[in-house]
Order: structure tokens, then C-alpha cells, then sequence
């Protein structure tokens, strides 16, 4: 029995769980063309599916004052049209087959993927290289797609969990472009211009990298061969965006209208120069037991033992320099103080006295069990291979991954995750009713990691 096997039997023993007698193996492969796009499969022998993108390393945290939500837009400008196709071209070329065209910018890169049966992989890849390659940027479909994406900017504004977490960024990485918004604000959009479009496409074509992703049933030879064919225009490049990393710990409360509870968003981050497997593993662990789940310690303690919030969870973002880590929840405004006084206990609970009694375990197969779950879905472990590559500088295999955090113990998690949680100071956002008064949280704010 191996190592692996071991540590599954093991667990699964005293879990009470039947064993998976084999873990569905990563079939990975990966080709760099002549011109430098990097393409990467994950072979599903079994699927009737696929899931192809393409994705380029510049997101919200690269953009100059001047070009807040440039990223964004031209995520959305590249389906108005190319020289080959229309807008509505582009919405019935995959649709009309049964699959979906996508595409989303984050702070760290920009994305557009396909899902499609098999048989249209090739379809769905010159499509989306059409897209990149051969955008056809007109002055009108830019002054009606900017009217779009302010009212999407305004959808966000509408929804305070999401703007408590746009508040935590920009106090909390305050001096860095991950503080900015991804969509940029609503006056950032209306003053982007046609010529910073075309500049940001003549960075697509000769100067950011482009990595092509694959998941299902696709042939990892005949796809190189078709995106050789279909990224033709692309020049080698060699320019990754330049990260920065600045933190530091604050409070920040915002008054809204038109809402009658507070969100909060409380947490920090930490930097690396490259995110090593332990650091990845332990953080996962903690984040799964302290937040992430009904079971977890923050749903139990705040939800379900005192009733103050419907929804509570904590959550990490993976950027390719740093780590940031936070607890989410919306609660009456007189209740925020006892809220946030328990999501701070519960943690440094952790942090201090570690995993209860089968706790650890329990962790695992909570990670492990997510990871296999998504293994059947071409999209996820096609996103899995993208958000590595750009995160974490490598795609790491499933089997991999399960077996790393199988043998992690308990003194190493504990080890790891005070280390990293006492590197930054903690940010305290919230979003309030603009009638009430601000509270003084400032008791909240010394918390550190173990002390």
C-alpha cells in the first residue's frame, strides 16, 4: 500500500466513509507554441464535454489611475464584435450548439472560456481567439457598452456584502492596485477612451502571454495544432504586469441608504514571493474549520448558538503574491459589536488552542471530498489549471494536492497558519445604514495572530 493509500485509509477508517479505491488521475499535458502561448489540457477519457479558454495575466491590481476598469471593459468590448463576426454572431456561434460563452476579469487576470461538447472544441477555440485576435473596437458600441457596465457598476453599489468587501480592499491594501475595484467606478468607466482599447489590444497581440486551457474530452495534440492556426497574430510575449503588495490594518465605515443592517468584512493578508504547498494546504485547512461551511466554527458560534446573522463565512483570494484572508457577515446594527467580538474569538481560539478532537480529520475530508467533487466537472478543473498557472507559477495535479494535505499534521498547520496571521495588521470594514451612528471598534483592532 502506498503512502497515498495509507493516508486515504486512514482517514477513511476513522471517518466512517468507504474508501475511493482510485482517485480519477490528472491526464495533464502542456505545449509552449513558437510564439509563446502556453496550452494545457486535462484529458477526461469519460466526458461527453469540454471546457477551453483563454486567459491573460493583467487584471484590476495592473491598471494606472487613468485606466481603473480598463481590464473590465475590454472584457466586455471583444464581444461587440470582431472582423470576422457580429455581436449576435458571437452569441449564437456557441449557444445555437447548446454550450455557454463566458468570460470575467479578476484583480490578478482576465478570462473568456467556453463549454461545449466535444465535437465543438474546435468551434469554441476560434471563437474566443477570434475575439483576442481580431477585435473591432467601433466608437458606438463603446459609448452603449459603457452605459452597460455603469449599470452594472450600480448593481454592485445595490448589494452591500459586495461593497463591505470592496471597502475592506481598498483600506486594507490601501498603496496597491488590489485596492481598486475590478470594475473601476462609475466615473473611471465613463472617462476610458477608444485609443487606451486599441493600446490595451496591442498588449493582447505583442506583449502579455496568453494561456490556452482545456478539460474534458479534448486531444491535447489536435488543440496545439488549432490554436497554432488560430493565435497566428500572437507575438511572443514576455511581459508579466508588475505585482505590488502593500497592507496594513484600519478601520473603515461607510454609510449607506436604504439599508437596515451592517456588513462587515474583518481580515488580512499576508505576501510571499512564491506560495509554497505547506502555506497552501494549512491555510486551506484553517479557512475550511474556522469559516467555510455550516459546520464550521464561525456559522456555529454566530448563526446557529446566538442567532445574530443568517449569513456568515470566511474566504481566501489566491493572488501570485500574496494571500488575503477575511470573515463575512450582515447583522442588525446594535448587534455588530458582539458579532465581530465572536468571529475574533472563534479565530483566535483556533489560533491558540488549535483543532478539536477529530477536528483536523474531519477538515480533511472536507477538502479532499470538494477537491474529487470537482474533479467531474470539466469547468472546474479547467478554472483549477488557469488559476494555478497564474497564481501559483504551476498546475499542481489533483492526487497531488489530496495527498499533501492528508499528511499534514496538526503542530505544522498551527505552525504555519500563526506565522502568516501575525504578518499584517487586520482591517475592519463595514457597510451601515447612513442613520446610524458610527460605532468605535477601534478595541477590535490590536488582534494578532497566537497573542
Amino acid at each position: 500500500m502506498t503512502i497515498f493509500e495509507n493516508c486515504c485509509s486512514h482517514v477513511a477508517k476513522n471517518l466512517n466513509f468507504p474508501l475511493m479505491k482510485k482517485i480519477q488521475r490528472s491526464h495533464y499535458r502542456r505545449t509552449v507554441l513558437p510564439n509563446g502561448v502556453v496550452v494545457q489540457t486535462d484529458y477526461m477519457p469519460h466526458a461527453y464535454s469540454a471546457s477551453v479558454g483563454a486567459w491573460l495575466p493583467r487584471g484590476s491590481r495592473h491598471e494606472k489611475a487613468d485606466e481603473f476598469g480598463l481590464s473590465h471593459f475590454y472584457e466586455h468590448l471583444v464581444f461587440k464584435g470582431t472582423e470576422n463576426r457580429s455581436a449576435l454572431d458571437i452569441a449564437r456561434s456557441v449557444e445555437d450548439r447548446g454550450g455557454n460563452l463566458e468570460a470575467y476579469t479578476t484583480r490578478q487576470e482576465t478570462g473568456f472560456y467556453a463549454n461545449v461538447v466535444a465535437e465543438d472544441v474546435p468551434l469554441a477555440v476560434d471563437v474566443i481567439a477570434d475575439m483576442l485576435m481580431n477585435p473591432r473596437f467601433e466608437k458606438s458600441d463603446m459609448e452603449k457598452e459603457r452605459k452597460v457596465i455603469v449599470e452594472e457598476i450600480h448593481s454592485y453599489d445595490d448589494i452591500p456584502e459586495e461593497l463591505a468587501g470592496d471597502v475592506f480592499n481598498a483600506a486594507h491594501f490601501a498603496g496597491c492596485g488590489i485596492a481598486h475595484s475590478i470594475t473601476g467606478k462609475a466615473r473611471d468607466v465613463r472617462s476610458l477612451t477608444l485609443e487606451q482599447m486599441w493600446e490595451y489590444e496591442r498588449q493582447v497581440l505583442e506583449d502579455f502571454p496568453i494561456v490556452v486551457c482545456a478539460a474534458g474530452k479534448v486531444d491535447h495534440d489536435e488543440l496545439v495544432d488549432l490554436c497554432a492556426k488560430k493565435f497566428k497574430r500572437k507575438k511572443r510575449g514576455k511581459v508579466f504586469p508588475h505585482d505590488e503588495y502593500r497592507s496594513r490594518g484600519s478601520i473603515k465605515i461607510v454609510g449607506k441608504q436604504d439599508i437596515t443592517q451592517s456588513n462587515l468584512f474583518w481580515g488580512t493578508s499576508f505576501g510571499y514571493e512564491k506560495l509554497d504547498e505547506k502555506t497552501r494546504y494549512a491555510v486551506s485547512l484553517f479557512n475550511v474549520a474556522v469559516g467555510a461551511g455550516m459546520a464550521s466554527r464561525l456559522f456555529q458560534k454566530i448563526r446557529e448558538e446566538n442567532g445574530l446573522a443568517y449569513s456568515v463565512y470566511s474566504t481566501v483570494d489566491v493572488y501570485r503574491d500574496c494571500m488575503d484572508w477575511g470573515v463575512s457577515l450582515a447583522t442588525e446594527p446594535r448587534q455588530l459589536k458582539k458579532a465581530l467580538a465572536l468571529a475574533i474569538a472563534e479565530t483566535q481560539g483556533f489560533l491558540e488552542n488549535g483543532f478539536a478532537k477529530d477536528e483536523l480529520e474531519r477538515t480533511k475530508a472536507n477538502v479532499v471530498g470538494s477537491l474529487r467533487l470537482g474533479a467531474d466537472f470539466p469547468e472546474k478543473r479547467m478554472m483549477r489549471l488557469a488559476e494555478q498557472t497564474l497564481h501559483l507559477g504551476g498546475f499542481h495535479p489533483m492526487e497531488a494536492s489530496v495527498e499533501g494535505i492528508l499528511k499534514m499534521e496538526e503542530a505544522e498547520v498551527l505552525e504555519i497558519v500563526r506565522d502568516v496571521f501575525g504578518r499584517s495588521g487586520y482591517t475592519i470594514a463595514v457597510v451601515q445604514p447612513d442613520s446610524v451612528k458610527k460605532p468605535d471598534l477601534s478595541q477590535y483592532l490590536p488582534f494578532a495572530a497566537g497573542a
